[in-house]
């Protein structure tokens, strides 16, 4: 189950950047998940809020965006969706891939207010 890595892998990033940015709680995380990644949004959420129990991205909502596969064609030039298999409208098979293969954090949101120093009204 790779999901577990992936979802590993995102708390772990998420802490490192809330630490570069002060050290707050991570309070919102948004990741665009294409179609062909083979990644199970469902089971990737599971094991997301199994892995950061106990640390400051617990309980952090994770928004999942699904990005659909676009092509283009290498004969045609025509952009289409769908999967590789399927041929394009001029018969050719295959194809440059646009879109699709993204397993990318678009955005980590951090408690700023967690972040301050004790005492800092700033």
């Amino acid at each position: 189950m790779h999901e577990t890595s992936v979802a590993q892998r995102m708390v772990d990033t998420a802490i490192e950047v809330a630490d570069q940015n002060g050290g707050g709680r991570v309070v919102g995380m948004r990741l665009l998940l294409g179609e062909m990644t083979c990644v199970e949004p469902e089971t990737l959420s599971f094991a997301f809020a199994v892995v950061s129990r106990g640390t400051r991205v617990e309980g952090c909502p994770l928004e999942i965006v699904r990005v659909p596969t676009r092509l283009r064609c290498r004969a045609c030039g025509a952009e289409r969706g769908g999967d590789l298999l399927e041929p394009c409208v001029c018969g050719m098979p295959g194809g440059e891939v646009l879109a699709g293969r993204e397993l990318r954090l678009a955005s980590i949101d951090i408690d700023e207010e967690a972040a301050r120093p004790a005492g800092d009204q700033s």
